[in-house]
């Protein structure tokens, strides 16, 4: 290695030293500053002669020691490796720090910035010294003004303290009130939700019923008597409570027991609710029997106009409403259904009633002027609030279940389920009527047509379940003309 090291660096004097005594003697007069020498042995006498702290090491090659033995002594040698393998990383560091005390060199740089963090922070320390002596002078100032502001704040809060013991007292018995309005509000909200569920209850008496029940759960009251429209449910004899709107009287509530403050004015905010829905519900009645009136005006109308459609709207309507039935329809759709029945061919009244009278077969021309009837009878019904549906079945009750029906040529599902139904039921009733030119079709010739035309003209799940029904002696007995 110092040959290597001579041939590279010709100027650099090596010198060779006995042991590390004399190296270090020579260490510490300047002689030599860069040394060769196992980390450990050097490193005990660096720090056993104060100098480990100057010097900085650079691992340049590791060495190993060898252990030898008198042969046949092999043993020895195990003994030895499976002793030294017991010592941990840590254990020889440990035994080395015994002998080698570890230095901490601090770099120049660290130096200057401690220096320079030291002018630092004496600076900052100043600067902040003079703002506290400042912020002191500018605290004092505040005490004194705040001392004479405590004087008045002393007798203030002599008055808040008896004010504070005073709610303090009363706390428990704002507290069982609170959580007394608090379940109050929450059964005026519970009755609120079940009492928009009687909207549409048409029976007043058991509106009138259930809206006694809301009422006793609402106020907890064992008996409550409510009367309203001249019906009566319940016994009960105490406050009474009017059910009025618009100065409007619909009736009163009767509630047995005394009632907190609380309790009647949720009670009174709740009955100004019924009295503006009971006068919806009137409405709405009104509104249903207007349609109703509307409707009869109107089939009275083409009864006239056509004598052979007196009582066929009628039986059709019958009809319509008991396939509903058999396919689960029910409340304002079965109603709906109903009137569809009825209206079914009031378009006719757009037909010339030298045609609608005809007793011969219908040319042509006068074939498409029959056909404009569903058209016209959708025009006419549309325009009634709250029968835009009716008004389509009625548009569609001629379409075919193969499509060439009209007035648009719906085909399958396309034509509404109503239209579908309308169709059988409107069909059936034809075949059963008498005409002048022709006598009805007997009930078994009738499902007979219906069962040849299923699947063509009629949709066959419809003419399945209707002809249970005529067997099972649905059939109204038609015989009359029309």
């Amino acid at each position: 290695m110092v040959d290597v090291l001579l041939r590279k660096n010709p100027d650099v004097r090596f010198e060779f030293f006995d042991n590390y005594s004399s190296m270090m003697e020579a260490l510490k007069k300047r002689e030599i500053s860069v040394f060769l020498g196992d980390d450990v042995v050097a490193r005990y006498y660096l720090s056993k002669e104060g100098l480990l702290s100057d010097f900085l090491t650079l691992h340049l090659e590791t060495n190993y020691l060898h252990v030898a033995v008198l042969k046949g002594n092999e043993s020895i040698l195990e003994t030895v490796n499976s002793g030294l393998s017991l010592v941990s990383e840590d254990e020889r560091n440990e035994i080395i720090r015994r002998y080698i005390p570890l230095v901490v060199v601090t770099p120049p740089w660290l130096m200057k910035v401690v220096f320079y963090g030291s002018v630092l922070f004496s600076t900052a320390l100043g600067i902040s010294l003079a703002f506290v002596y400042l912020l002191r002078r500018k605290v004092e100032e505040k005490t004194l003004q705040l001392k004479l502001k405590n004087e008045e704040l002393k007798a203030q809060n002599e008055e808040i303290e008896a004010l504070y013991q005073e709610v303090s007292a009363n706390q428990e018995e704002i507290e069982r009130l609170y959580s007394e309005i608090r379940e109050l509000n929450d059964r005026f909200r519970h009755s609120i939700k079940e009492l928009s569920k009687l909207v549409f209850i048409e029976d007043t008496s058991k509106f009138a019923s259930e809206l006694a029940e809301i009422i006793r759960d609402l106020i907890e009251a064992k008996n409550v008597k409510v009367v309203l429209d001249g019906q009566v449910t319940g016994e009960a004899r105490g406050e009474t409570f009017e059910i009025s709107h618009s100065k409007e009287s619909h009736g009163y509530v009767v509630i047995e027991g005394d009632l907190g403050e609380d309790e009647r004015e949720v009670l009174q905010a709740f009955l100004n609710i019924v009295s503006a829905i009971h006068t919806y519900r009137e409405l709405v009645r009104k509104e249903k029997k207007l349609h109703r009136d509307i409707v009869r005006t109107w089939v009275r109308a083409l009864e006239y106009y056509d004598y052979y459609t007196k009582g066929h709207s009628e039986e059709v309507a019958y009809y319509a409403v008991e396939i509903g039935k058999m396919f689960n329809v029910d409340g304002e759709k079965l109603e709906k259904l109903y009137w569809a029945g009825l209206l079914h061919d009031i378009g006719k009244i757009y037909v010339p009633q030298v045609v609608l009278n005809k007793t011969s077969k219908l040319d042509e021309r006068e074939f498409e002027l029959i056909k404009i009837h569903p058209v016209k009878g959708y025009e006419l019904v549309k325009e009634i609030e709250g029968f835009e549906d009716v008004a389509i079945w009625i548009r569609h009750h001629h379409e075919r279940w193969d499509g060439k029906g009209y007035p648009d040529g719906l085909k399958g599902e396309e034509i509404p389920f109503e239209a579908r139904v309308l169709c059988v039921a409107d069909s059936y009733q034809a075949m059963r009527s008498d005409r002048p030119y022709k006598k009805g079709k007997t009930v078994e010739e009738a499902i007979q047509e219906l069962l040849r035309n299923a699947g063509r003209q009629f949709d066959p799940v419809i003419v399945e379940r209707f002809v249970e029904f005529l067997r099972k002696g649905g059939d109204l007995g038609t015989g009359h003309q029309g």
